[in-house]
């Protein structure tokens, strides 16, 4: 066997070899698939110098060297596909006529105008080419520069990743047109300087590290730790028989007829320690290919610790897209997080972003039902090639999502099957590839992005709350002193009041006394003392209401039996002149008859006082006039008081909070939010229960039930309407 034959053999196990490797690994991938087919065609026509060592008749070598041609004549067909497949581009016309073309050359490679013999120059091996066979030299330069002219087209339009893949495989082709150029110069010089065939494996170790270092297939570790894997065993067992080929006369000599000790304790000694190698070896190299993934992976690792103690969101937030920004040095970077009450992810910070970036992602994306489901980063370049696959799949719309997202990877950070946050990733400046390392470290730093959003949010929830109840406590404070100012004005009002009454009554009575000698006096006199004497008797009602209503509760708390529909006859009477100048009619629904209970006048009248001015404030916010119906019923052993209104009504979402103190719709300045409040606390007093139903724009009904008063029978009712107001 000579440099020839072992040139040969190994171009053709690397081509076979890498070949069926790529292709189990995307049998659907277009260039996978051409990827592999080149590569074992071009292996089987590295063939022909074994072939002529092994058939030594002329006959048959010939034949040998022409099926090894017939397969040859496709190589420059389907690299060409592999080019197009690659720059992803398609010119069926080129295609479809370099078929027919290598088809012509094939069925023509068994005539003698191809190929008239072979030539065996031991060690040197080549064809005797006919006049087609510089034809078929001339068709193999154009497609294969047609390739690189096109390669180097993409080279100019690419960036990222694919510029570097694209860069790696000129020089690929470049060098595998030299081994062409070596290989067809021999048959016509018949002289070859050195086995092209070498070429052809350089050619595929150059195609092989772009796998490794650009992901062109996705196969990079798995190549890598397989190589070293056949290489170190290939020396461990290579050794001892190059051992015995070099040096079995020098054993003979030192050892005799023993000679094959030496080989045996050799093979033992390297089977031993092969494993030992095969592992010092692939971590020192897979160490250098990690290089820089191990570098921001510490970087990331250090950071993760911060990120748990920042308290402030936003801070948290550019903290993590500056980080992975620096560590992992890449284009560009986003972070969107969950918004629950808008149900969409928000962009909440990026560096370097692009201006058609999406502000939002909809919560019911495609895209965010993978990430909650599958829990595991994004790659784009393999989700377009399943998508190229299977085009009919889901991974059609996350292909064309992630370009929407200008994503080259997206990583979910999820806590507790939680989506909070998506992390989006551009392609790194180095023009290297993210790796599966890439992709887990990613997963870990996920959880820790996850984790420190949830810390963050619930401190800004805490901190928010905690401001919100400080400005409540200041407006509390301050309506607190209004409140005062109110009783104050209260208590005065009183005094006024009872000041008020005793120049009126002085009023009175002097009118009255001259209205005794009435007939004394013109008509016109007469009529102006009986109006004096109305309008004095109508101040006099209203102040002596006043006194009622600024009247303080009996300090020793004691309760006596009282009527509630005059307490609510009598609060009607003392708001009704309000009520009419502002266009609201009450009506009032009651059986007459006793409606006794058992509490506090004062109190009561501050509760019915309260409602029926809530309702007239509610009406007012909607239309400039309106109804309040008040009715008064006996319901077993509870009086049962309604009053209705057709305001504006209660929202659904703050029903549950109208009876908190301090809670109130009104604006500001307007209301303390007390009134509720003060009311349920009052019924409460007084065993009772208040409810309140209402529908937006649907206006609202509170209902008081109070129990009646024990022992005591109502007459027998009988139905009255009264409209006041």
């Amino acid at each position: 066997m000579n440099i020839y034959v072992l040139a040969s053999i190994s171009a053709f196990l690397t081509g076979l070899f890498f070949g069926y490797f790529v292709y189990s690994k995307g049998r659907n991938n277009a260039k996978n698939k051409f990827f592999s087919i080149g590569s074992i065609l071009t292996g089987i026509w590295c063939l022909l110098p074994l072939f002529l060592v092994i058939f030594g008749d002329n006959k048959k070598s010939l034949y040998s060297a022409r099926v090894i041609y017939m397969f040859a004549s496709f190589v420059p067909s389907v690299w060409l596909s592999f080019m197009f497949s690659t720059v992803e581009r398609r010119n069926t016309r080129i295609i479809f006529s370099s078929y027919i073309v290598s088809s012509l050359f094939a069925l023509l490679s068994f005539h003698p105008l191809f190929i008239k013999g072979t030539i065996k120059f031991a060690p040197f091996f080549c064809v005797v080419p006919g006049p087609l066979y510089f034809l078929f030299i001339v068709f193999f330069t154009i497609l294969f520069i047609y390739i690189l002219i096109n390669f180097c087209i993409e080279y100019k339009v690419s960036n990222g990743y694919k510029k570097h893949q694209i860069i790696y495989l000129i020089w690929a082709f470049i060098i595998g047109v030299l081994g062409g150029i070596i290989h067809f110069l021999a048959a016509y010089i018949h002289k070859e300087p050195f086995p092209h065939d070498f070429v052809v494996i350089i050619y595929t170790l150059i195609v092989t590290y772009a796998i490794v270092k650009y992901r062109l297939m996705d196969i990079a570790v798995v190549i890598t730790r397989t190589t070293i894997f056949l290489v170190t065993f290939s020396l461990v067992l290579g050794l001892p028989f190059l051992f015995v080929a070099l040096g079995k006369d020098w054993l003979i000599k030192l050892l005799g007829q023993n000679w094959w000790i030496g080989p045996l304790i050799l093979m033992a000694a390297l089977g031993t320690s092969g494993p030992f190698i095969f592992f010092y070896v692939e971590k020192r190299i897979v160490s250098i290919l990690l290089r820089e993934q191990r570098r921001y992976q510490d970087a990331l690792r250090r950071a993760a610790v911060d990120m748990t103690r920042i308290r402030n969101l936003q801070q948290l937030l550019d903290f993590i897209i500056g980080l992975f920004n620096n560590a992992v040095r890449v284009s560009h970077s986003a972070i969107y997080c969950l918004d629950s009450k808008t149900s969409r992810f928000t962009l909440k910070a990026g560096i370097n972003l692009k201006n058609e970036q999406p502000p939002s992602i909809d919560i019911k994306n495609p895209l965010i039902n993978w990430l909650e489901n599958k829990k595991e980063p994004l790659l784009y370049e393999e989700i377009r090639h399943k998508a190229e696959d299977n085009p009919d799949s889901v991974f059609k719309e996350l292909k064309e999502q992630m370009l929407n997202l200008n994503a080259t990877v997206i990583v979910p950070c999820i806590l507790e099957d939680k989506l909070f946050d998506i992390l989006i990733l551009g392609d790194k400046l180095s023009g290297k590839i993210y790796t599966h390392e890439d992709l887990n470290n990613f997963s870990e730093l996920g959880r820790e992005v996850a984790l420190a959003t949830e810390n963050a949010l619930l401190y800004g929830n805490i901190e928010e709350e905690v401001r919100q109840r400080t400005n409540q406590l200041i407006e509390v404070q301050k309506q607190l002193v209004q409140a005062e100012k109110l009783a104050t004005v209260g208590t005065l009002a009183g005094g006024v009041a009872h000041e008020i009454n005793n120049p009126l009554t002085a009023i009175l009575t002097n009118v009255q006394m001259l209205l005794v000698d009435a007939e004394k006096l013109d008509s016109d006199s007469k009529e102006s003392l009986t109006l004096i004497e109305e309008a004095t008797k109508r101040c006099r009602t209203i102040v002596q209401k006043l006194m009622t209503y600024a009247k303080k509760p009996l300090e020793s708390g004691e309760l006596s039996d009282i009527d509630v529909l005059n307490i609510l006859k009598k609060v009607i009477s003392f708001l009704g002149y309000q009520l009419e100048q502002e266009n609201i009619k009450i009506i009032t629904e009651a059986k007459e008859g006793e409606y006794l209970i058992t509490g506090s006048q004062n109190e009561l009248e501050q509760v019915f006082t309260n409602i029926i001015l809530n309702a007239r404030d509610a009406i007012k916010k909607i239309k400039k006039s309106g109804v309040i119906s008040v009715s008064v019923s006996k319901n077993n052993d509870w009086i049962e008081i309604k009053i209705k209104d057709d305001g504006i009504g209660i929202p659904k979402e703050i029903m549950p909070k109208i009876f908190d103190p301090f809670f109130t719709t009104k604006d500001v300045g307007k209301g303390l939010g007390l009134g509720l409040s003060i009311c349920q606390a009052i019924v409460e007093k007084h065993k009772g229960t208040i409810t309140v139903e209402s529908e937006l724009n649907k206006g609202a009904l509170v209902t008081v039930r109070l129990p009646i008063a024990k022992a005591k029978i109502g007459k027998h009712p009988q139905t009255i309407s009264k409209t006041a107001g």
